[in-house]
């Protein structure tokens, strides 16, 4: 067990040493002003994305251990051709006549390839294909990094759009590569003969498992990227800037727990698979749950020690304001990856009424306070009401987590 673990944490050091050159580079080569433009628009696909298709693959990863395997990946594959194809793409029109603005139409593509690339890395991950799976990692973040030098510093594409064209491209070639993959696979699975399924059985495990997180999605998307539009609303696009590329050096404590979340979670859904109870997963995630706080606190607190000299390496001076910004949604995030971990049970065992129930209340807690701080305390307001919203959230995550009434 400790061996794919490792091949995961090794792929997602690499890949944490190419998101911190990306943000070097985007820190000096991109002005704050025109992050912020970039940022706001990119946190508008994050919600389309997260509302449509992050729910519909959550959904394929469990149909994935109940069904046939050909079957759900065709299946799933549809429903994100569907939604990619339709829905998405008539909103970038609509977005795009509305504005004058032909960059929707770069977002519709970067959002298309995201889908794909998630979909397909998701199918490695749940079918235990951990060394591939961290391959295709390690080329997504180095290839990040190669389009953004090739465009921003040799190009000169210094604004918003050059920023939107390098993600569209990484994102188009990705999403090529992903459902090369697919195919492979499904034709693989039809050597092998396997039982087919009726098609009405997975639409009506895709409906009731993806239905609350549909909902969910745009209770976590306030919680996490609604305050840019608060900021935006009392500062200026600079300073929406400095507070994302604050943010980000805050949110690398994702880095941190992506390994653990990938490992854990085939082996969560092994146990729904095998019909097990729910409170048999408690004590492997509470185990690695410490591990985490512990490994995560200290470099958090390193981080606080360290924040102008982390910042001058990883950021430059045109975004010194974000400097203490950092470790402040650093400590956020351990409360919020920490979430993440626990919630593995949940989803594995179709208990997203839960999920949907703390993301509701978490949103309405975070919303609150950074209404509160952001106009007495601007960027450090939005960063206080991230770190406080997600702790009261993790607190109320733990209760419902060791809960009786949740563990039978």
């Amino acid at each position: 067990m400790s061996k794919p673990l490792t091949v995961l944490v090794i792929g997602q050091m690499v890949s944490a040493l190419m998101a911190f050159i990306y943000g070097k580079l985007t820190a000096v080569y991109i002005p704050p002003a025109e992050l912020g433009d970039y940022s706001l628009l990119f946190t508008t696909m994050t919600l389309l994305h997260g509302f449509l298709v992050t729910p519909t693959i959550q959904s394929f990863k469990v149909a994935f251990a109940r069904f046939s395997h050909r079957q759900t990946i065709r299946f799933y594959r549809r429903i994100l051709l569907l939604i990619f194809l339709t829905v998405l793409p008539t909103v970038a029109l609509l977005a795009g006549l509305y504005y004058h603005n032909p960059i929707f139409g770069l977002i519709w593509l970067a959002a298309f390839g995201q889908g794909m690339y998630q979909f397909g890395n998701d199918y490695l991950n749940v079918s235990g294909q951990y060394r591939r799976y961290v391959l295709i990692q390690i080329g997504y973040a180095a290839s990040n990094v190669l389009i953004l030098f090739v465009l921003v510093v040799l190009l000169k594409q210094q604004t918003s759009v050059g920023l939107w064209q390098s993600l569209t491209l990484l994102n188009s070639l990705f999403a090529v590569l992903a459902y090369w993959q697919l195919v492979r696979a499904i034709h693989g699975y039809e050597s092998l003969s396997e039982t087919a399924i009726d098609w009405p059985e997975l639409t009506k495990s895709f409906k009731q498992y993806g239905g609350p997180l549909f909902s969910l999605a745009f209770w976590g998307w306030i919680s996490n990227y609604a305050d840019r539009y608060l900021l935006r609303l009392y500062l200026t696009d600079a300073d929406v800037g400095q507070y994302v590329m604050g943010y980000s050096l805050g949110s690398k404590l994702l880095i941190l727990v992506a390994p653990m979340l990938t490992f854990l979670s085939p082996q969560i859904l092994n146990l729904r698979t095998t019909q097990q109870p729910s409170i048999i997963a408690n004590p492997l995630l509470l185990r690695y749950l410490g591990r985490y706080v512990v490994l995560a606190g200290a470099g958090c607190f390193i981080f606080y020690l360290n924040r102008d000299w982390v910042g001058n390496l990883l950021l430059s001076d045109r975004y010194k304001p974000a400097f203490l910004v950092g470790p402040i949604v650093a400590v956020g995030y351990l409360f919020l990856t920490s979430i993440h971990l626990l919630e593995v049970k949940w989803y594995a065992f179709g208990q997203t009424r839960l999920v949907l129930f703390h993301n509701v209340a978490g949103a309405i807690w975070t919303m609150a306070l950074a209404v509160i701080l952001i106009p007495l305390f601007g960027i450090l307001g939005a960063a206080l009401a991230t770190l406080f919203g997600f702790a009261g959230q993790f607190l109320l995550v733990i209760w419902l987590f060791l809960s009786e009434k949740f563990n039978r």
